[in-house]
């Protein structure tokens, strides 16, 4: 077993744990590859959606059909160098199949469903030890020699790997295939694309063959750390590499969530509550900084419950700027070469005036907010179980608009929540106008099997209704956006690059971008940028759809040293 693939489906959680994995492959000795070159095929699948879950098989059984090098399921390579007279013979060391591992939120909802695709090896759930079964399963399949030759079965491998899970699954059978609402992050990306090393460390240059008999591996050795009373992906080592398809880091400080809104499955996939240490948490941004990042976003299930027992607010250790604060404090005085902090998403119990000081008093904390709003209905915010009102959302966006300078608000909608009726639609786009959005994340509501709105089907609102309603919070925050970007003619703002000329699509009269602090793009044109560089660039032009700007000051960009 020599090479491997990561593909992942969901939030910004699950693709950092899939750096996290294919980190931890790479540690093994094992180096990323296409999926149909990839001895070792692992699918971080997503089940927030009935589309998401759907979609989550769909990979799964794909991955499993691909032939592995290229070749056709009778054995014949898909492309022959050699002419189409000559038949290639297949490489003998390798494997008849690829080992295939399911992991994430749907393997955990259904792992009988996961078990059961045909070619599906391993299921691993947020109930076990992920990094411990993962660092097992790999000793056992590089001792055998020949991938499955001598191997186990698919489905007592299967079995062996899916450990604490419940005894009824969470999933009801959906017909295929489903579209999704837009919002998921599509299959097929290889981890190699997103985390690969910038540099050469010891912990690295692990020997390709890790038989090691009877004892601990290497890899597992190598990242060792006290993961006594941890589950899931929290037992996964601290990144250390370059996020090459991301210039802005993820951080996973935070897992879990106990707060049950109705419409979410995630409490019961992922329950237990924990919070990265802020030494580790300290450490890690070090390293992804000396990897030659310079802006993390910080990102959790429930962000705001770090370093609390629970995510309800009203059992939380109230008083001070709370453990979050904390670790902003820590992350910007103890991580030289950060430049930017980004918090991922807060609601209005988790920004308290002690809390807001703290972020205003870092100038790394950049004022970028998003605030998940879901209704501005209260009976409906009731309905959903969200611990907020209307009014208390409203001022929490006025309490962060008089801490910081022309803030940047972005946020979340559901939309045909059940019940949802045009007035309390309106009372939505009420507060839309007053937080003035410059990007609302609007989605149709999706019955969650295993929620408590999706026993509401007599409430459904009907598809072209919800339709209609997206595009009116679509066309509402391209306006305030376009008002919103219009404020900075003139001034100079930080760009983090994020593309080059070289990408598919872009503008060639300003064929870069990068995201300002305040979130939004700006593009421009300058020949020596890169991504990941640090510009400052002028405002110059401004319209409904983009922001275009001037390199300003030295002609060469600014680097700050990997």
């Amino acid at each position: 077993m020599n090479t491997f693939c990561v593909q992942t489906l969901g939030c910004k959680v699950n693709q950092y744990e899939s750096d996290q994995v294919a980190s931890l492959l790479r540690r093994h000795g094992l180096t990323e590859a296409p999926p149909a070159d990839a001895d070792l095929r692992v699918v971080n699948t997503c089940s927030v959606t009935v589309q998401a879950a759907s979609k989550s098989r769909q990979t799964t059984r794909r991955l499993v059909r691909l032939p592995l090098l290229g070749q056709r399921a009778d054995g014949q390579p898909t492309h022959n160098p050699a002419g189409p007279s000559i038949r290639l013979a297949a490489t003998p060391t390798r494997a008849a199949r690829p080992r295939v591992v399911v992991m994430g939120c749907w393997a955990t909802s259904d792992p009988a469903a996961a078990s059961a695709i045909a070619g599906v090896d391993a299921v691993l759930t947020h109930h076990g030890d992920v990094a411990g079964e993962l660092d097992r399963l790999l000793t056992q399949w590089l001792q055998a020699g020949d991938h499955n030759a001598g191997g186990l079965s698919t489905t007592q491998s299967a079995g062996s790997a899916t450990i604490d899970t419940p005894t009824e699954p969470i999933e009801s059978p959906l017909p295929e295939p489903l579209k999704s609402d837009g919002w998921m992050k599509e299959a097929g990306t290889p981890a190699g694309t997103r985390t690969r090393s910038s540099k050469a460390t010891s912990i690295e240059k692990v020997n390709a063959n890790l038989a090691v008999r009877g004892v601990v591996s290497p890899a597992r050795a190598a990242i060792s750390r006290d993961v006594s009373g941890r589950v899931g992906t929290t037992t996964l080592p601290l990144l250390d590499e370059r996020q090459p398809g991301r210039q802005r880091a993820f951080l996973k400080v935070q897992d879990g969530c106990d707060a049950h809104c109705t419409y979410c499955i995630i409490p019961r996939l992922r329950p237990a509550l924990w919070s990265k240490p802020v030494d580790d948490a300290v450490e890690e941004a070090r390293r992804l900084v000396a990897a030659g990042h310079v802006e993390v976003v910080l990102t959790g299930i429930f962000l705001s419950a770090y370093g609390q027992p629970t995510a309800l607010h009203r059992r939380q250790v109230a008083g001070g700027a709370r453990p979050l604060g904390e670790l902003v404090t820590a992350l910007c005085t103890r991580v030289p070469g950060l430049r930017r902090v980004r918090l991922s998403s807060l609601e209005p119990g988790d920004l308290t005036d002690d809390l807001l000081r703290v972020l205003r008093e870092h100038e790394q904390v950049v004022p970028h907010f998003h605030l998940p709003l879901q209704s501005g209905s209260d009976q409906l915010l009731r309905r959903m179980n969200r611990q907020y009102t209307r009014d208390e959302f409203l001022r929490m966006i006025d309490r962060v608009r008089e801490t910081f300078d022309r803030p940047a608000f972005t946020t979340d909608v559901i939309v045909g929540f059940p019940g949802e009726s045009d007035d309390e639609f309106q009372r939505t786009m009420a507060v839309v106008e007053h937080a003035r959005f410059i990007h609302v994340h609007a989605f149709s509501f999706s019955p969650r099997p295993g929620t408590a709105a999706a026993r509401r089907a007599r409430d459904f609102v009907r598809g072209p209704v919800v339709n209609e309603r997206i595009e009116t919070l679509r066309r509402a925050a391209e306006a305030h956006s376009f008002d919103y970007r219009r404020q900075f003619l003139g001034e100079t703002v930080e760009v983090l690059v994020e593309r080059d000329d070289t990408d598919e699509g872009v503008d060639r009269g300003a064929p870069r971008h990068g995201r300002c602090e305040r979130y939004f793009d700006v593009h421009f044109d300058h020949p020596s940028a890169r991504p990941g560089d640090f510009l400052r660039l002028r405002i110059d032009r401004v319209t409904p759809r983009r922001t275009y700007g001037t390199v300003v000051g030295a002609a060469a960009p600014e680097r700050v040293p990997a």
